[in-house]
This record gives C-alpha cells, structure tokens and sequence, in this order.
C-alpha cells in the first residue's frame, strides 16, 4: 500500500508539473503578443527604425548596407519577411507596385514594425523551446525550470515587443548551447559543427553574442572529444562560416565594416563611464535575468555547487562563458545594458533549474506545494514585472496625444520644430517638403532619395514643415559618422546660439521632449533653452500619469517673430 501511494504522488506531481508547463507555455503567448503593436504607427523605439529602414533598403537591388551598426543576418530575415508582405498585400505584383509599396512603407510603416516584432516574439518562443529541449536531454523527468525561468524574463519579453534582432540572437545561442553539451557528453563532430555553425549565426544577428563562443572550446576540452583537436578547429570554422553567411559583406567590403568599428569606438572615446558602477550594473543585471526580487540567481549559485559536487562537467561549461561575459562586458562603456548579456541568458538559467531540481529532489517525491512555490518565487516575479510592463505599453502615450493636438490646433503648412522622431509626436511632412529633400538626396547619392520618392509620390496632402534639433553624437549615444550621414538627410537646426535660427526658417510652433535635448544633457543648447523658456508661450503641455498615460513629458511653445508672446 505504500509503494502505490509514493507511485500515487510521483503520477500525480507529474501531471501537475505538465499542467504547470501547459499554463506556463500559454501565459509566455499572452505575454508576448499584448502590447505588441505598442506606439504603433508611431514608433517609440529608438532603434527600431534603423533596422526596419536597412531591411526595406534592400529592395533598392543592393543587400550591402548602407551602415554596419549591426550586422546583417537580422535585416535579412525581415527584408524576406517584407517581400512575402509586398507579395501578399499587391496580389503577386498585379494590383500595385514597387512604388507603391514604398508610399505604404512611408505613410503607414505600422505593418512592417508589426512583422518584425511578430517575429521576434516568434523567435524568443523558439528559443525557450530549445533550452526546454536541452533540459529534457539532460534530465527527462525533471521540470523545466530553465525554460520556465526564461520564458517569463522581463528582458526577453520586453525584446519581444521591439523590432530588433536580439530575440532571433537568443534563439541561434539557445541551439549552441544545446548542441555545446552533446558535444561535450559525447564528443561527436556533428554536434561539433553544429554548436559552431548556431553561435556563429547568433553572433551574425548581434555582437553581443560574441562570448557565447567560448562554449564551444570548453564543450570540447571538457568532453568526450577533447582528443581530437580537429573537430573543434571544424566546429570554430562553422562559427566563422555562420558569421560571414549572415553578413557577407564582412568579407566582401571589410573596409566599410572596419569604418563602422572606428565610429563605434570613437562613441567609447566621448563616453564617460566608470568601471565600479559598469561592475555593478552587470553583476545586477546577472542576479536579475529572471525578474528582480526572483530566487533563480541565488538557485543558479546553488546548481554550480551542486553540479561542482558532482563533478559534473557541465558545471565549467556553464560557469566559464558567464564569467567570459562579465569581463568582456566590464570592458564596455555599455556593457550595462541587460540585453548585452542575453545569450548568457541559457547558462544561468540551466544553472538554476540544477539548483532548483536539487530543491525539489530532498523530498521523497515531488510535493505539488513545493513546486508551487518554487515558481513563484523563482518565475513569478518575472511574471509580474513582464505583466505590468504589458500593461503600461497598452496605455495612451503623450506622443500620440500631442500629435492628435498639433493636428487639432496648429495649421497646415505650419513649421515646426522638433526632436528625435521616438521622442516627440509624429505628424506628417508637407509634400513641399518631401520633394526638396527627394532633390537633395539624389544629389548626394544617399540611400534615402528612393524613400522621399516613394513618399513624395505617395503624399496624402496636407503636413506641416518640420525641423529637427541637431543634436551631437554624444548625446545621441551613437558614432558620429553615423550620426552626420543621419542628420545630413533631414532638416536639423543647429540652436546654439539660441532662437534667432528658428525665426529665421519661420518656424511657429517648437515641442521639446524629456526624452530628448535637455537643458542638463544638452549644455551647448543652454541659450536656446534659456530663450525659449523666456520668451515662447507654453500653448500645451502633455504629462505621464501613472496607470493612465505613459510616455515624455512633452512640451508645446508658439514662438513669435518678435519673441513676445
């Protein structure tokens, strides 16, 4: 009779644990697709616009890119991803045109954010799929907590609302990792090439997948295969041969992408940072992967001991690219950033799900109690947080609040002078507008002039003349050569001197952005604000409120000739 009641427990927390994992499955869905079209059509994004402009770029005929910020397997993917939608949405070609597709990209951009933030979600799901896979290989019976963990982690559902490709990185180091430890369990060429091929195409979808490569030596040095160098020297020229098939250009125009290495660095350069506090955001960015106030770190420190104990290998495969990420990272100006340390993301979690397995194990059987509370205090603050961070992107922003105001009170034809296009309402340009800068860059030769084309054809009347604040390349935390070729395609005002260049181009109507220039971020811009402040009529002023309006604080000053107002 007892041993039918312990088989009697052992079936019942199984079935708990697969309706835990079934729950859990549909809740990371949920989580991923509310919000999803946050600030659409406008985007509030910063980096967004330039990924989505380089993949619709491509339809121009050249896949080299116009700036190596990135690398370029991610733009690939969504320039595929746009020619199924051209495809789809102009009948195969026979109702519109190329033309046309480029008005609709111009006009109404809200499909092809939309595709690409789908399939980041997409590709976050595939790889918490992988690392459940992973588990499964390692310990069948044991509940997936890694995959839980990360199925759930505020930084990985926030990069699923983005168009950016560090979800499709997290997925290709997902599969290294996985294929990392049939390497090392069983030492097999196959598995050799194909950890390498995955963390190559990882890091040919965002740099920031670089250290993850360290998994692969030590698999090998670690596992059955460690007596044949030759599969690793394989396996790291699959690495090399992922990196160059998703950016090609790598090879084919080294200089260009070397130039763009020289205007990131020259960003390092201007960047003042301190080390102590870059050690510290990363350390707190490592004991927070899962949601900040979760045990999974604290469970992670007690899966390397336990795993240690065993002299389990997979403790050193775990640990070491960690620690190659915290010192590679500490070396960064911006090594801060949470996503930075993203593909590190499997280790730590495979880490505390050991951790939290070893928990569960120092019961006779699996208690469902036990496992209840172990995930929320392992996965339920990232729930939380991911949650009430899907709920702010589903509230009215103050950018989309004052542009519905610009168009309600300020006339068409009006100049008006703004900050960067995520930091401040978007209306749109007028057509006479458009067309001088469709002149102008197809005198420079830049790739924007087929945008402004598409755009000018495609205008649906009305607009206002809008200018923007030029604003440095420190500021704006990007390489200056990038930012001069941004700004070299659309109408900044340099405002150092204050609001005598304003008056001149006539305009009538300037907004500024808290997320933008600032009097304390912008000290070159001190007399402008000085004079605006002074002498511009604050006509409208749009707040956050808690719970109720996210975004900037966004400020609207008429400005009159005279500076009275």
């Amino acid at each position: 009779m007892a041993t039918q009641r312990v088989v009697g427990m052992k079936g019942s927390a199984w079935t708990h644990g697969l309706a835990l994992t079934l729950v859990a499955a549909a809740a990371a869905i949920g989580l991923r697709l509310a919000g999803i079209t946050w600030g659409l059509p406008y985007t509030f994004n910063a980096d967004e616009p330039h990924l989505v402009n380089l993949a619709v770029s491509f339809g121009a005929g050249s896949l080299k890119p116009y700036a190596f910020k990135y690398p370029t397997l991610w733009p690939y993917l969504l320039f595929i991803g746009y020619g199924l939608y051209f495809l789809t949405w102009s009948f195969f070609g026979l109702r519109k045109g190329v033309s046309d597709f480029v008005g609709l990209f111009a006009w109404e951009p809200g499909g092809f954010f939309l595709i690409a933030r789908l399939l980041a979600a997409a590709f976050s799901l595939l790889g918490v799929w992988v690392l459940w896979k992973a588990e499964r290989e390692r310990s069948p019976k044991r509940l997936p907590w890694a995959a839980l963990l990360l199925a759930f982690s505020p930084v990985l559902v926030e990069l699923s609302h983005s168009a950016k490709p560090d979800c499709l990185m997290f997925a290709l180091a997902c599969a290294g990792w996985l294929f990392a430890f049939r390497s090392q369990k069983e030492g097999k060429l196959k598995d050799h090439v194909l950890c390498g091929l995955s963390l190559g195409l990882a890091v040919s979808a965002q740099y920031t997948a670089a250290p993850a490569l360290l998994a692969l030596p030590v698999a090998h040095w670690t596992g059955k295969g460690r007596r044949q160098p030759s599969r690793l020297f394989l396996g790291l020229a699959a690495a090399a041969g992922g990196f160059i098939a998703g950016t090609p250009f790598s090879v084919l125009d080294p200089v260009a992408v070397l130039e763009g290495a020289r205007d990131h660095a020259a960003l390092f350069e201007m960047t003042q940072w301190s080390r102590a506090e870059l050690l510290r955001s990363i350390w707190i960015n490592i004991w927070t992967f899962a949601g900040a106030g979760s045990i999974a770190a604290a469970a992670a420190l007690l899966g390397l001991c336990r795993l240690a104990f065993r002299r389990d290998p997979a403790a050193v495969l775990l640990a070491v690219p960690v620690l190659g990420y915290g010192w590679l990272l500490s070396n960064n100006p911006d090594g801060g950033w949470p996503r930075y340390m993203l593909a590190a993301y499997p280790a730590l979690a495979l880490l505390a799900s050991e951790g939290l397995a070893w928990i569960e194990e120092g019961r006779r059987w699996r208690s469902p109690a036990l496992t209840g509370v172990l995930f929320l205090l392992a996965a339920g603050p990232g729930l939380a947080q991911s949650a009430l961070m899907d709920r702010r992107m589903s509230l009215p922003d103050t950018r989309g609040l004052s542009a519905a105001w610009v168009l309600a009170h300020v006339p068409q034809g009006s100049a008006l002078l703004v900050d960067e296009p995520h930091a401040s309402p978007s209306v749109p340009m007028a057509k006479e507008q458009v067309e001088e800068l469709w002149r102008q860059t197809t005198a420079s030769g830049s790739p924007r002039a087929r945008l402004y084309r598409g755009m000018a054809l495609a205008h649906p009347g009305g607009g206002y003349r809008l200018y923007r604040i030029r604003r440095s390349a420190r500021e704006l935390h990007s390489g200056p050569r990038h930012v001069e070729l941004s700004q070299a395609d659309s109408p900044t005002v340099d405002l150092r001197s204050g609001l005598d260049p304003v008056r001149a181009l006539r305009i009538s109507y300037v907004i500024t952005s808290t997320f933008g220039a600032d009097p304390r971020v912008s000290p070159e811009l001190a007399t402008f604000f000085q004079e605006l402040y002074g002498s511009g009529r604050l006509a409208a002023v749009f707040e956050p409120i808690p719970g109720k309006v996210s975004g900037p604080v966004l400020r609207i000053f008429q400005v009159t000739k005279s500076g009275r107002a």
